[in-house]
């Protein structure tokens, strides 16, 4: 049969082929999701070259760093003369730091220098480039570095900033000055030198901000943060001196008592515009005025739980039952009557048998999910590690499903990896 079909088969002639207008080939290789299958449609003819690539790279993140970055140049010279990848690239990762993704293989370190200073006003012709992520910014970059941002990625709405110290709070805002059109901004293990001192009272949050501080992009959409404590505090005191109300989605980091009471801060002064909310490690101590009361519009909250693992030598004598209350204490502070989906990540630092999850306060969590305020939901989710995903969902259907029967359809256990 499927020898006979093979045979029955035969190409279009030319003839037909020619008449096929292009849209109607590119609308075809839009849809595939095969690399190996788009490598073959870019080499089959140049016709179908631009429309391989653009699929090609779509979801593709390029990584530039030491060890390539000469080949890299080579294609950006090259496309000056004809068409190449570049102008068809949307995600770029480029590596200036000492990380060790930079060495690959088992041989010596490359000694080469990379500075962006000398190195990303080289970076023309990335015309399609929407997502950029910078990681291993030195403090010694200068005026050079944030032209090249300016002039070669203004057209970048999503910018990721990991593992970077920076001279300044002047130099972290010339860089986000760069992008005009920022929707998103993700950054983590970000350190500033020369931070005022910070000063937290009752009643408010004061901080020598730079003086002429830039506005916030107003396009700025999403934001995604895991700071120090000092970093933390003036990000937010940032946000919330030029009333920042365009950010729908929050992801942020609690760590120290003053950072929370600034994310606490702006979260009741801009509440009523936030949608989607993640909190991570809530095992700390939350100001007593912290609150989700502002924040109306809550469609999907997120939280990460830590837990105190009594196999962990340090937390020995750390009740179980305390690792909810952070948790307890937040979701009774909600007010928004649309809120559709909550999930909450079980972090334990070390092993957690079963009898510890079962000490966990699941009554306390239950009866807060169990109030006319959470009738909407439309899911309650936990998210546990593969080896103690089984474990949560034996612990939930004792504690959950089976002692508040009306909670189980909305209360599921998921794995995270």
């Amino acid at each position: 049969m499927s020898s006979r079909y093979s045979m029955d088969v035969k190409p279009l002639s030319q003839k037909l082929s020619d008449s096929i207008p292009i849209e109607i080939h590119e609308y075809i290789i839009s849809h595939v999701d095969s690399t190996s299958t788009l490598k073959n449609c870019s080499l089959t003819c140049r016709a179908w070259l631009r429309a391989s690539w653009r699929n090609l790279f779509s979801q593709r993140r390029i990584v530039v760093d030491r060890t390539n970055f000469e080949s890299f140049l080579e294609f950006i010279e090259l496309d000056s003369l004809s068409v190449t990848i570049i102008r068809f690239i949307r995600s770029l990762h480029i590596e200036q730091g000492e990380s060790w993704l930079l060495y690959r293989s088992t041989g010596p370190r490359n000694p080469k220098t990379f500075q962006f200073d000398d190195y990303l006003q080289r970076l023309v012709g990335l015309v399609s480039v929407k997502s950029l992520r910078l990681g291993g910014i030195r403090r010694d970059i200068g005026p050079p570095t944030i032209a090249a941002l300016r002039h070669n990625f203004a057209g970048v709405s999503v910018l990721e900033i990991h593992s970077v110290v920076l001279a300044s709070a002047e130099q972290f805002l010339d860089i986000l000055s760069s992008f005009p059109s920022l929707s998103g901004l993700v950054l983590g293990g970000v350190a500033i030198d020369s931070l005022s001192e910070v000063q937290c009272t009752h009643d408010s949050l004061h901080t020598l901000l730079p003086p002429h501080t830039p506005p916030v992009p107003t396009t700025l959409t999403e934001l995604v943060c895991n700071l120090p404590q000092d970093e933390t505090i003036f990000l937010f005191s940032w946000l919330t001196l030029h009333g920042t109300v365009s950010i729908r989605k929050l992801n942020v980091t609690l760590i120290h008592e003053l950072s929370n009471a600034a994310v606490s801060k702006y979260l009741r002064d801009v509440g009523p515009f936030v949608e989607e909310l993640t909190i991570g490690s809530a095992d700390i101590n939350l100001p007593d005025d912290f609150t989700l009361s502002p924040c109306v519009m809550l469609s999907t909250l997120g939280i990460s739980v830590q837990f105190r693992s009594r196999s962990n030598a340090l937390n020995l004598g750390v009740p179980p039952t305390e690792c909810f209350i952070p948790l307890i204490k937040i979701l009774q502070t909600i007010s928004a009557k649309q809120l559709k989906e909550v999930n909450i990540w079980l972090r334990p630092n070390g092993h957690m048998a079963q009898e510890e999850y079962e000490q966990l306060d699941w009554d306390g969590l239950a009866s807060v999910i169990e109030q006319p305020l959470f009738k909407s939901l439309f899911r309650f989710r936990f998210f546990a590690s593969s080896k103690h995903v089984e474990i949560v969902k034996r612990v939930i259907k004792k504690r959950i499903w089976e002692e508040h029967p009306l909670l189980a359809p909305v209360v599921r256990v998921r794995a995270w990896g």
